[in-house]
């Protein structure tokens, strides 16, 4: 199996692990945001879906260590990836004629990537730990609720969606031209198909705060 760590470990191996763990984050996102909009429904709705999650039991509990080992190798080789560019390329860091050829989200990836990840952690530990921790009675609807009554939470969720639709529409292409899925008659979809998530995870996500604050 050397043959397999030493191909991963290179460069073309990287980006293909940060192309494949992207585009399954991305069909997360799809369920995660159908889920969520069972919000609208209503308590009743709502933790009628997460309880359905729930009775799957071992299923639900193994789909959760793949989707958190899928979030640490993006993660991790993102980061990675970030260093040797860095390292090789020292003097692209030192003046600003890359703009000329780059947009901001691919400029700035690692750092709309670090702060994904910190909204990634608060976000896990006001719900998904606290509805684990919080005993037999409790209702995930109620958290939702309490959390999206702070106006500070909320616009941080709503701000950091929109970082979410950046990095989207940015991995979305470069997942595809790294996948070698970039031909000059079907790529200008996937640019626009990429840019559509974008609109609809960042819209989309930020809906379900101003709702709970302004309209529940």
């Amino acid at each position: 199996m050397g043959w397999l760590s030493r191909s991963l470990n290179r460069s073309i191996g990287k980006k293909f692990i940060m192309a494949v763990t992207g585009l399954f984050l991305i069909l997360f996102l799809v369920e995660h945001i159908i889920g969520n909009y069972f919000l609208f429904g209503g308590e009743k709705s709502f933790n009628g879906y997460v309880e359905l999650l729930e009775s799957f039991g071992l299923i639900t509990n193994v789909l959760e260590i793949v989707l958190g080992l899928f979030f640490i190798f993006h993660i991790y080789y993102g980061i990675r990836l970030w260093l040797e560019n860095r390292k090789a390329k020292p003097e692209k860091y030192a003046v600003n004629a890359t703009s000329e050829n780059t947009t901001f989200t691919s400029r700035n990836a690692i750092y709309l990537g670090v702060l994904l990840l910190i909204f990634l952690l608060i976000h896990l530990v006001n719900f998904w730990y606290a509805f684990k921790t919080a005993g037999e009675d409790a209702s995930l609807y109620s958290i939702v609720v309490m959390l999206f009554a702070n106006p500070y939470y909320s616009v941080f969720y709503i701000f950091t969606f929109i970082i979410l639709g950046l990095h989207v529409n940015h991995g979305f292409q470069s997942a595809f031209q790294t996948l070698g899925w970039n031909h000059p008659k079907y790529f200008p979809f996937v640019k626009k198909f990429g840019s559509f998530l974008a609109i609809v995870f960042a819209v989309g996500f930020a809906i379900i705060p101003i709702y709970f604050y302004f309209v529940h």
